[in-house]
């Protein structure tokens, strides 16, 4: 019991010491005025010194700024933020970002959007410090103000709360209302819809029996079949962001939907026809067509996105996943601050992706509608020109791949760059054998400008395969599969440790950057360890810390630090979150991650701790303590007790 006792108070010291490292930020809050609506507050954050927060992203995208309740959040309490002045802050050369230092003010202007009997809102506040001195990132941190709220102001109906949850996200959704309106007008000038415009208006008009004020009630009727149907599959978008967020996590998830994205974008650029159940909805157009009346025209324009698929469709399948990703990042929001959307909440919402996609199916409608009602006997030829927006279309898909791609590939690990190779080599590929024919045998007889075409895409041929190889070989996948086998060689072979030293054996991942074999289990890391004799450095890496990404440009733009990670250490890097870094943030000699990031550990190849350190610069500390490490292993003099070097 005695023993039972020690242990709790000794894990109740340790992290009353954790929390006594971990600087916090000040927050003062002063009502400015919360008798009407708009309310005002006066915020004020006071950052410790020696140490700055963030006030906004920097110019690479890497760090925590200052973060107010998300709209997503206040949406679910009836409010929105009105305005935010934030404080001008200084730009940091170093971080390049803008941070805040000692104190700022930021004014808060909250605005009702539905009606809520609550007296206070709890406010959340995000943010993040770094230590200017040891370079050390803390975790993001949270506080929670109460903020006093004015009176509710009056609501009446459904419509008026409908209206303003709209009014909320007005500046997104009318503007995307809008791109959508027009993206729709331009799919209706495609050479699969556009000549469908005369032919189905008359089939409208017809439809009346000739009375002048039942044509334009088909008409319309027509239009609103369209429109609801692009709803519906808005709506149905937006309810699925739930689980299209936990689906965008998986990068397998992001390259099949590149892959889909390029598939569609190929078949309007016209290299070959998508008819996709074509048939099926035919069939169902025709039977709609047989129902009298204006229930018959309604069901007509509720197929009739579906008619007009094989252009369309494709379009309409990329705007619908915007929406759900829409969606989604509001989810994202939502869990910054531990909290979900409810079915009710998720409704509302996504109750924009059904007016973004009813700005769409209007864009499409409407040319239909002005045809039928107007009457035109003569309408602009058909031209090269439908195809002119086809193809823009593609491309705009096309680059919907390449972004999915980038996200995929950036969930599995791989560099911007390598991406962006991999695309290039790709494109020259598909440009040797669609374009210049290479697979193909010239004949003898061939004029001049055949054969150089055909040696330009020679040339093409190798130089995107040696892109695309150089490409592939950097992916985590390849790289586990280059290990594995050397280390099934390395088990089989007869070799002395000095040969294996040279060797690279995997564990369940081992990512190549830089030349940099870094292993993803400590575990694997230190059995090679102990066979090689080598030391092993872990480098403690998360997103959120900037520092950590600083110090990964380190590892290859520092040529002594590089070589001393390839040649002199078994180099491990564990991702927060992840088993491996979870099991070492409980243990007591890797107190620091408790703290904050970036940390960094040296140890003996028998798992001894002999160096640590916080400070991402201290190159030639690293390596001459890794040149030490070594030494001393191959002495058999390996040091006791660790050193530090925050």
């Amino acid at each position: 019991m005695k023993n039972f006792m020690a242990i709790g108070l000794l894990w109740l010291a340790t992290e009353g010491l954790v929390q006594a490292d971990m600087p916090t930020a000040t927050i003062n809050m002063t009502p400015a005025h919360t008798q009407t609506w708009p309310a005002q507050y006066q915020i004020s954050l006071t950052v410790p010194k020696g140490h700055h927060a963030y006030l906004n992203e920097g110019d690479e995208h890497i760090y925590l700024p200052v973060l107010f309740d998300p709209e997503a959040t206040l949406a679910m309490a009836g409010l929105t933020i009105a305005k935010l002045h934030k404080p001008a802050g200084v730009y940091d050369s170093l971080v390049k970002a803008t941070v805040l230092r000692d104190t700022g003010s930021f004014t808060l202007w909250l605005e009702q959007t539905a009606v809520n009997p609550a007296k206070t809102f709890d406010l959340t506040i995000r943010y993040q410090l770094c230590n200017e001195i040891t370079n050390v990132c803390y975790r993001a941190q949270f506080s929670n103000i109460a903020l006093p709220l004015p009176p509710p102001a009056a609501s009446t109906s459904f419509m008026d709360w409908l209206l303003a949850l709209f009014q909320d996200h007005r500046d997104n959704t009318l503007m995307l209302f809008g791109l959508m309106f027009i993206a729709g007008l331009l799919s209706v000038a495609t050479p699969c819809v556009y000549p469908m415009l005369p032919i189905t208006s008359m089939f409208i008009v017809n439809r009346a029996q000739g009375v002048p004020k039942k044509e334009k009630q088909h008409a319309l009727v027509y239009l609103i079949g369209i429109i609801g149907t692009y709803m519906l599959l808005g709506l149905m978008a937006g309810m699925s962001g739930g689980a299209f967020n936990t689906l965008m996590q998986s990068a397998w998830v992001n390259i099949g939907f590149a892959v889909f994205f390029a598939f569609f974008a190929l078949a309007l650029l016209g290299f070959y026809e998508l008819g996709f159940m074509q048939n099926e909805v035919n069939s169902l157009d025709q039977r709609s067509s047989k129902v009298k009346g204006l229930t018959g025209t309604w069901l007509m324009g509720s197929v009739a996105g579906l008619v007009i698929s094989p252009c369309v469709g494709p379009i309409v399948f990329a705007l619908l996943l915007q929406v759900a990703d829409k969606i989604a990042a509001k989810a994202d929001a939502l869990a910054l601050v531990n909290q979900q959307l409810s079915f009710w909440g998720k409704f509302g919402i996504s109750a924009q992706g059904s007016l973004m996609m009813a700005g769409f199916g209007l864009g499409v409608g409407l040319p239909f509608f002005l045809v039928s009602i107007l009457k035109f006997k003569k309408l602009p030829k058909a031209g090269y020109w439908m195809n002119k927006v086809k193809y823009g279309f593609g491309f705009a898909i096309l680059y919907f791949a390449f972004t999915y791609l980038e996200k995929g590939m950036g969930v599995l690990g791989v560099e911007h760059a390598t991406t962006l190779t991999l695309v290039i080599g790709m494109l020259g590929v598909w440009i040797a054998i669609v374009q210049c024919n290479v697979l193909t045998l010239l004949p003898e007889d061939v004029q001049p400008n055949k054969k150089m075409l055909h040696y330009c895409g020679v040339m093409s041929m190798l130089v995107g395969g040696w892109l695309v190889t150089a490409s592939l070989a950097q992916l985590p996948g390849m790289n586990n599969f280059q290990a594995h086998s050397i280390a099934l060689s390395a088990a089989t072979a007869d070799t002395d440790s000095n040969s294996l030293a040279t060797k690279v054996v995997a564990g369940p991942l081992v990512e190549k950057e830089a030349g940099i074999s870094w292993y993803r289990n400590l575990a694997a890391a230190q059995k090679l360890a102990q066979r090689t004799g080598k030391p092993v450095f872990i480098d403690f890496y998360a997103s959120w810390c900037s520092n950590c990404a600083a110090f990964k440009t380190e590892t290859v733009n520092n040529n002594q630090l590089n070589q001393a990670l390839r040649e002199k250490a078994i180099a491990v890097k564990l991702v927060d979150k992840e088993p491996d870094f979870e099991v070492c943030r409980e243990d007591v000699q890797y107190r620091q991650l408790k703290i904050g990031l970036p940390y960094f550990a040296i140890l003996t190849p028998e798992g001894r701790l002999s160096w640590s350190g916080t400070d991402y610069k201290a190159a030639e500390k690293m390596v001459a303590e890794l040149t030490k490490a070594q030494e001393h292993s191959l002495t058999g003099n390996a040091a006791n007790q660790p050193t530090e070097g925050y």
